[in-house]
């Protein structure tokens, strides 16, 4: 057989790489010429075909070429899938580009799409094959000695590993990276560009404490540092923090923060503030809005829920002026993106002690971040870049003005190059529609989930046979023609497609005598109430039709405004069935599952509760292993959807925004996006900057 596959290389395996990398008629794009194993079924342009049935002759043939002829002909099969390739980035077949590249030693287009493989394995929560690309990168740029690009890559490796629960793996690799980096240099002179952005939901909540919706996240985010912070493919490297090590059970992390850290008003910026934060929103007397997250905290859930009244018990403490530990209850490989939010960052103790809520006020505000508010309004909100601030930016805004317009209304000024950008922004009340045809879509991935919820502690929607007989008579056809560009049809659990632990196809299917069967076994009267903006009635209007045609149901839309969204407001109040939903806060199944149905959660609106399912969440939480933990979560999303139809799951929205030409380096994800203050506006851009 050796010397069979050694003749047959000889005579056959030259002519046959020469063709492949001539782009003959062979059958692509290659599986890996490494094994020259041509399979019809990977095959995207099918074509003629060859294949060795031999792995021996595969690997003979291959190694008698010379290294010369290896070099020259990876290189034309790289470049042949380059120019073939559906998305002409190559991002679809980025690991095996990078395998042509570097066996053609071209190690600067080998790490190029290496790290695009490696950041796409990891969003798409491929972690072992994220942290092969990443770790066989690393050694290309130690060879070329780009220390501060290894520093990031080190970063996203930690991070992937973190994400594996791999916590002494990630905390070896961190180490590494911070000898390395280099925080981002400022600006070159003074910023000067205007920034004007459309969004129907005016920012209304500076205080990080209590800011839940999207557009106050994100408000809270230019007015306050983080220990760390998010960079485009949701990589999170240091801000406040300079360094920070995990203990190997994952337990125990301590961040050290910079020296020379101010707020706004002179006064030093302290560990002991990033302590006041933290157990401030875990207060029972005054919580903030999204409390539950806190509970992987030792005693922070005992101390909300008022059995342990010792705040020096919940487990985050101050060790000194630039230190800070938390002792977490169990392992929580999402816990380095929650030092993203700004609930878990630093809240200055010495304001909010003198000035109750008005320090959060115009003029008065304390903040540690780029921008500060200058002026409010019913109709506009603007900020200012701060000066002396604690850490560098490199981009060109000077102020952002804030213009409230429905995303429809601002289109036609938009394109009449009056405003840079129109945020389509979505919020537990409002969601954004966008039209079909937009100019200059920044489109993300399905991230948040829209979908009809209940109010649990009605007699009438607390009946599960109603609820499966209503989830049965969705027909989410119907629903797909009446959707707008940023929504696709949800038929998977809560978790959205986004997010490692989605569910696919759990969502009950549409089947009329299945759901008339469930609605046979209720006595639940036969006129029903269902609410949701008004905007988004269009999404309602083939649901409540099934329903009336299926069932025989008498269904009522009641509607709430676009000026209603924006205040506190309860739609359970207009109707015990509500469109609304929910958008990530870190990339984890456990933001969604947890907070929206475990009993004792300050987000789980509807009051949904069972005991098995609160159980099931908790052995998630404490599982150690991360294909345990994704499993557990599977079949919770399972028993939430299917089983209890806690909610029913109707659409997945996708993180939208027009971004004119001249604005450069936005992207968003979920409940996080780039800082203003990193943006750069080009200088000849038709709108006028700086006045």
């Amino acid at each position: 057989t050796v010397l069979a596959a050694s003749v047959l290389g000889r005579q056959f395996g030259l002519s046959l790489l020469e063709a492949v990398a001539e782009g003959t008629d062979l059958g692509a794009p290659l599986t890996d010429l490494q094994r020259l194993d041509l399979v019809r079924e990977a095959m995207r342009w099918p074509q003629p075909e060859y294949r060795f049935k031999h792995a021996l002759i595969q690997e003979a043939a291959y190694r008698t070429l010379v290294t010369a002829d290896r070099n020259r002909l990876h290189r034309k099969a790289a470049e042949w899938l380059e120019a073939k390739a559906p998305d002409r980035g190559g991002a679809e077949q980025a690991g095996l580009l990078a395998h042509h590249w570097l066996a053609a030693s071209d190690e600067e287009k080998a790490a190029h799409y290496l790290t695009i493989a490696g950041d796409r394995a990891r969003q798409e929560y491929a972690l072992d094959e994220a942290i092969d690309y990443y770790r066989e990168l690393l050694s290309i740029l130690e060879h070329r000695g780009q220390g501060h690009a290894m520093a990031l890559v080190l970063f996203k490796l930690g991070l992937a590993l973190h994400m594996s629960l791999r916590f002494e793996e990630a905390n070896e690799t961190y180490q590494r990276a911070f000898g390395s980096w280099t925080p981002q240099e400022a600006a070159a002179g003074q910023p000067s560009a205007t920034l004007r952005v459309a969004t129907s939901f005016l920012p209304n909540d500076p205080d990080p404490k209590s800011a839940i919706a999207w557009p106050n996240i994100q408000l809270c985010m230019q007015l306050f540092d983080r220990l760390v912070e998010a960079w485009p493919e949701r990589t999170l490297v240091p801000s406040l923090a300079e360094r920070w090590e995990i203990s190997p059970d994952g337990l125990h992390y301590v961040f050290h923060l910079r020296e020379g850290l101010t707020w706004s008003d002179g006064v030093t910026l302290t560990a002991h503030d990033i302590e006041f934060g933290i157990k401030r929103v875990l207060d029972p007397s005054s919580p903030g809005s999204s409390v539950a997250i806190y509970f992987v905290l030792e005693n922070g859930q005992d101390y909300y829920l008022r059995h342990n009244d010792d705040a020096d018990s919940i487990g985050v403490r101050a060790l000194d002026d630039r230190t800070v530990e938390f002792r977490l209850v169990a392992p929580a490989p999402y816990f380095m993106s929650v030092m993203n939010r700004p609930d878990a960052g630093p809240q200055p103790r010495h304001a909010v002690e003198a000035a109750s809520t008005g320090w959060i006020e115009t003029g008065g505000q304390v903040v540690s971040g780029p921008f500060r508010i200058v002026s409010r309004r019913d109709d506009g909100l603007t900020l200012d870049r701060r000066d002396g601030t604690n850490t560098p930016r490199p981009g060109n805004v000077r102020r952002i003005e804030f213009v409230r317009e429905r995303v429809p209304d601002a289109v036609k000024p938009y394109g009449h190059d009056e405003l840079d950008m129109i945020t389509v922004r979505y919020s537990p009340r409002l969601a954004d529609l966008m039209p079909a045809e937009v100019p200059d879509e920044s489109m993300g991935a399905a991230g948040w989930s829209g979908y009809l919820a209940f109010d649990h502690r009605s007699e009438v929607t607390s009946d599960l046979e109603l609820r499966r007989a209503l989830a049965h008579a969705v027909n989410r056809d119907a629903v797909r023609a009446a959707l707008p560009v940023n929504l696709v049809v949800a038929t998977g659990g809560i978790v959205p497609p986004a997010l490692q632990g989605h569910t696919p196809d759990i969502a009950l299917r549409y089947d009329p005598d299945l759901a008339r069967e469930a609605l046979g076994r209720t006595t639940v009267p036969r006129t029903l109430a269902v609410a949701c903006l008004a905007d988004n009635e269009v999404l309602l209007r083939p649901v409540v039709d099934a329903w009336n045609e299926v069932l025989g149901l008498d269904v009522e839309i009641h509607t709430w405004t676009s000026e209603q969204a924006i205040t506190p407001m309860d739609p359970k109040k207009l109707a015990p069935i509500y469109f609304t939903g929910w958008l990530p806060g870190y990339p984890d199944p456990e933001y969604f599952l947890r907070l929206l149905f475990q009993s004792d959660s300050r987000t789980n609106e509807g009051g949904f509760s069972h005991p098995q399912f609160d159980e099931l969440i908790e052995r998630a939480r404490i599982e150690r292993g991360d294909r345990g933990r994704l499993e557990l979560f599977h079949e919770a999303d399972k028993m939430a959807v299917a089983d209890r139809v806690a909610v029913i799951p109707l659409v997945y929205g996708r993180s939208l925004a027009l971004v004119k030409p001249w604005v450069h380096g936005w992207w968003e994800f979920g409940k996080s996006s780039v800082s203003f203050a990193d943006l750069h506006v080009d200088e000849r851009s038709p709108r006028i900057h700086g006045e």
